[in-house]
């Protein structure tokens, strides 16, 4: 849109007008020219994401004008009085599931000693330690949102674990069902399951991992049109609660790529993310270089792998598709060179990866919900399918040493000996009481309580297992999502 600037409101300007149109001009002239490589737009792309939900720089411009500023620009042969503004698509955050309220206020989860227990002490110098404001006098409350257009459930995209298991993380999806979206990050301490921190961006994530050894959150970004954001990769620091990097992967993105497709590892030292540009893996080093030429490096897969995981010895990484898993040198100066291959040949797609007994030759693959197939266990290349079918999770049960493996049908989960590969326990969370709708989200096991935890697709929480000295399951609701109870 042109506004005419009159002449008498030019002159009243004067100077300090001419400077804000060059500056602006300038802004405008870097932020506009079309990205000539990956790299080249991975410099423009480092405005970090506000905790207001603005997120990539267009979020930032956007915030900018409704807060009254104008974004002012001149051309050749215009008029120096022309202004020019544009307005990105709103991304509508609904913030009524979210309040804070005073720390006097907050009622802890009691224990019997008879009961499923659901508190534990917080270890020192522990993630969620470092990230609580003890000086805070209040604390965010949030529950999921339950949505019933287009689908019936709570919009949560991604979750991942801290390394230590004292931070559990949730990607719940902002804005309308029809887009544009923007991602509310919340923060759950798993010791006394209060939220430590909740904050918003722009950008919609699909995945998420914890950065180990520090304070960041990696995340992939799907692609929005609408607000000119590119497909990539984004770090966050918790601490601050804001976007740290973002590093866009210029390539055609493939727009029917399902997000459980997509795979995302974290490690110390870098981050590695795979399935979505064909065959290609990415790999970021930490810290991200501030003038690479190429920020990351890559390289191929026989398939587009859609599982990563490091071997037990730590030197090597495992890529998974349903054609084979490949294992590629960590070293860096090795560059990824492929040290051997085994073929899988499954006809699915595996999500999950995980390593038995300490030897990379032993693993265990878990396919997607959507698919009608079991999971497969690979010994020295011999292949063995375990009892069950669509199994999502593959998870391991800490100083237990067995593997729990979480099924969709009416939510079962087994407790797999390794050495057997025989369920040494399993529980059927639908006859649990009390009850709630929705089938499996995300699990894992949290060792403090020795249970394992659940979020459904409505946003119940709740925990399972076996008090010490109980041989029934129990179920403990944590927090309840937006829909009614069965």
């Amino acid at each position: 849109m042109k506004r005419s600037i009159s002449s008498a409101l030019a002159l009243t300007l004067g100077l300090a007008v001419s400077a804000a149109v060059a500056v602006s001009a300038f802004a405008q002239k870097d932020q506009g020219a079309p990205a000539a490589s990956p790299a080249a737009s991975h410099a423009r792309s480092r405005q970090s994401a506000g905790a207001d939900g603005s997120g990539a720089s267009e979020g930032n411009e956007r915030d900018s004008f409704r807060s009254g500023s104008l974004s002012i620009s001149a051309t050749p042969k215009t008029n120096p009085g022309t202004v020019k503004e544009e307005k990105l698509p709103e991304i509508e955050v609904d913030s009524s599931n979210v309040r804070s309220i005073p720390k006097t206020s907050v009622q802890p989860i009691r224990n019997s000693r008879r009961e499923l227990k659901l508190t534990s002490d917080l270890p020192a110098d522990s993630l969620a330690e470092k990230l609580t404001d003890a000086e805070s006098e209040t604390v965010p409350v949030w529950r999921p949102a339950f949505a019933s257009q287009g689908f019936r459930g709570a919009r949560l995209d991604a979750f991942a674990v801290s390394p230590d298991q004292s931070v559990l993380a949730i990607a719940e999806r902002t804005g309308t069902f029809n887009g544009p979206n923007g991602t509310r990050i919340v923060l759950v301490n798993t010791s006394n399951w209060q939220v430590i921190r909740v904050f918003t961006t722009g950008r919609m994530l699909k995945k998420l991992a914890f950065v180990p050894g520090s304070a960041t959150l990696a995340a992939i970004a799907f692609p929005q049109l609408a607000l000119k954001q590119d497909f990539g990769l984004a770090t966050f620091d918790l601490a601050a609660g804001k976007e740290q990097e973002f590093l866009p992967l210029s390539f055609p993105f493939n727009e029917k790529i399902a997000p459980e497709d997509v795979a995302l590892l974290a490690m110390r030292e870098r981050i590695v993310c795979s399935g979505f540009f064909g065959s290609t893996v990415f790999c970021i080093h930490l810290p991200v270089a501030k003038d690479a030429e190429v920020p990351f490096h890559t390289f191929e897969t026989v398939s587009p792998a859609s599982a990563l995981a490091v071997t037990p010895d730590g030197k090597t990484l495992a890529a998974a598709s349903l054609k084979a898993i490949e294992y590629f040198d960590l070293n860096p100066a090795a560059k990824y060179r492929r040290k051997s291959i085994t073929s899988l040949d499954l006809g699915w797609k595996p999500v999950d990866i995980h390593f038995l007994n300490g030897a990379q030759t032993d693993f265990l693959l878990c396919p997607a919900y959507r698919d009608d197939s079991p999971p497969v266990f690979v010994h020295s290349s011999a292949k063995e399918s375990l009892d069950g079918r669509s199994a999502g999770f593959a998870i391991p049960m800490g100083q237990t040493g067995q593997i729990g493996v979480a099924f969709k049908v009416k939510g079962r989960i087994d407790a797999v000996d390794p050495a057997t590969l025989e369920a040494a326990d399993s529980v059927i969370l639908e006859q649990l009481r009390p009850a709630t709708a929705g089938d499996t989200a995300f699990v894992f096991y949290l060792d403090a309580i020795r249970a394992f935890c659940v979020i459904d697709t409505n946003g119940n929480c709740f925990a399972a297992g076996k008090p010490e000295g109980e041989k029934r399951w129990q179920k403990r609701i944590i927090w309840n999502g937006g829909a009614a109870k069965k």
